[in-house]
């Protein structure tokens, strides 16, 4: 059923359009039509790039230190800028990136075990809804820093433990099929038993790669959050066609593209609501990137109806503008740059814009209705690491009238987790020992209750100033990795809220601790290869301990 408008926005409350469906293609249908074309693709790339690398491998989790390696190398100038805006990474391009690829697959190869995580967790942790009496919004979702960056997984005041096993099968470089499967139970949101977390199939070819299934992505040059979409957000079934890394276009110049076309999981206002996402970047020279992105919600059981044509041309303009029952879509549009120093020795600076939608006057959306994240990450210091991040998100952000559950999956934002009229000041460091990494961090974020006065292609006024709600957050990761790539992790934190739910003198304290062992093992049961299908370029071979992300290089 749609989400009531509680909104002081002035919109509209959204009914069914009753008898009505969306006439978009069916998810088969589009499914069917995106691989026909990556075949035709594939078959003229194949003829052009006839020594092309093809590597198709599962994707490396976003908890991985070697993630952290990369950034390391990256802030060093060891390497070029290597993201194209786009995580995760797959094993493959991982493994190029840090030190070389390995010996061809089999015919069929199957890792049982690509990682193993066991977590044990307790937290005091009051839950708000970003929509309250006092401040009421057309947005589904919880502030509760213990959900901040999971992934979707269980969070929330309770005591739990889940286990967690991805797995992958693959037939020699063409196709791989990853899983995940969790395993969870506890009291509270913790009693979640077996779920198939995450499943998909993913193919690379010379400069392209595909991927069908349920799977996380971010999307952004940010350190820790992405404005766009980000780690907040649970794994997305979706289909996804990008470049497979960035593309050379001059010797200076590269350029990466990526398009999602995805179905949101419930609680959504209108039921199977798709999400269409466009990405492009361009990195100049070794050190800026640029990048630009779209985000499209539509569709839906109940929702205006619109055939082929207009999910095309809805990409390009909006269709309808009234934010009443007819509104076609939910659009958000972003910008971004970020750009590596020498001179301060290697830090990456970076900023990112994503507007909550366009109008006349625009330096009223570009001071209310925008979010904007200022980063500073210096990856090398030394042996350690910094990242300084400045938030503040729209007055609105992420909301929509008639899609009052707004622009969530699975019942989470997608972008900021901080939600709408909220500022924040990060700062994480990164400790590394000889057999220890400690990874301190500290967080100051304020809530506004103002409300504000939109009118179509005009201003945007402060109607009224309200109570802010205050939280300072503090808390660190302990990584301890032991022999036969199993390591420790620790995380513990502890929130301190004034005026909650913008109630003056109330105050709460929230506080919560996880203790898990997480297993990267290295083998795969391999089939005797007939024939090799790829030419591999001849880069160093390294031998990796996988619960640091430490190297050591070896001769080929």
């Amino acid at each position: 059923m749609p989400v009531p408008n509680t909104s002081s926005f002035g919109g509209q409350e959204p009914g069914r359009v009753t008898g009505r469906r969306t006439y978009l293609p069916s998810r088969l249908t589009v499914r069917a039509a995106a691989w026909v074309v990556a075949g035709v693709l594939r078959v003229l790339t194949s003829v052009i790039l006839a020594n092309a690398t093809a590597n198709a491998s599962p994707n490396v989790s976003l908890d991985d230190p070697r993630y952290e390696e990369l950034s390391a190398m990256y802030s060093q100038g060891i390497l070029d800028p290597y993201l194209g805006g786009l995580r995760p990474l797959t094993e493959a391009r991982m493994d190029e990136l840090i030190g070389g690829a390995g010996a061809p697959p089999g015919a069929w190869w199957f890792a049982p075990v690509d990682r193993a995580l066991v977590r044990v967790l307790a937290a005091r942790d009051l839950e708000r809804t970003y929509g309250s009496s006092v401040r009421p919004r057309d947005l589904v979702g919880l502030i509760a820093a213990s959900c901040e960056h999971a992934e979707g997984r269980p969070c929330g005041p309770g005591a739990g433990l889940y286990t967690e096993l991805d797995s992958s099968v693959g037939y020699q470089d063409w196709l791989s099929l990853a899983t995940r499967l969790r395993a969870a139970g506890g009291n509270n949101t913790y009693d979640e038993g077996v779920t198939l977390d995450r499943v998909y199939l993913s193919a690379t070819l010379g400069p392209l790669g595909a991927e069908v299934g349920r799977d996380v992505i971010v999307l952004g040059p940010s350190a820790r959050t992405s404005l766009g979409w980000g780690d907040h957000a649970p794994p997305l079934d979706h289909l996804r066609v990008s470049t497979a890394e960035p593309f050379e276009l001059t010797s200076s110049v590269r350029a990466s593209v990526t398009y999602v076309l995805g179905q949101l999981r419930d609680p959504q206002t209108f039921k199977d609501s798709l999400v269409s996402i466009g990405r492009g970047q361009v990195d100049i020279a070794d050190h800026v990137e640029i990048g630009m992105m779209q985000l499209l919600q539509l569709g839906g059981d109940g929702a205006a109806s619109l055939d082929l044509f207009d999910f095309i041309t809805e990409h390009i303009r909006r269709g309808d503008a009234s934010a009443s029952g007819s509104d076609i879509s939910n659009r958000r549009v972003g910008f971004d740059v970020a750009i590596r120093s020498e001179a301060f020795g290697g830090v990456r600076f970076y900023y990112q814009l994503v507007f909550e939608d366009w109008r006349d006057r625009f330096h009223h959306a570009l001071r209310h209705d925008a979010d904007h994240l200022v980063g500073v990450e210096l990856a090398a210091l030394g042996r350690d690491a910094l990242v300084v991040e400045l938030q503040k998100t729209g007055v609105r952000s992420q909301e929509h009238t008639p899609r009052t559950t707004g622009f969530t999956n699975a019942g989470r934002v997608v972008g900021s987790p901080l939600g709408p009229d909220a500022w924040s000041l990060y700062l994480g460091r990164r400790v590394a020992m000889r057999n220890l990494t400690i990874s301190p961090w500290i967080e100051l974020v304020r809530f506004s209750s103002d409300t504000y006065t939109f009118v179509v292609d005009g201003p945007i006024s402060r109607a009224t100033r309200g109570t802010s709600e205050l939280r300072f957050r503090g808390g660190g990761r302990l990584r301890r990795p032991f022999a036969y790539n199993l390591s420790l992790e620790i995380d513990a934190w502890v929130e301190l809220v004034e005026r909650l739910d913008f109630e003056p003198g109330v105050r709460r304290e929230n506080v919560g601790a996880a203790l898990s062992w997480v297993w990267r093992p290295d083998f795969t049961f391999q089939t005797r290869a007939t024939t090799s299908r790829s030419v591999r370029r001849p880069l160093a071979r390294v031998t990796r301990d996988r619960g640091t992300g430490g190297r050591a290089d070896r001769a080929d």
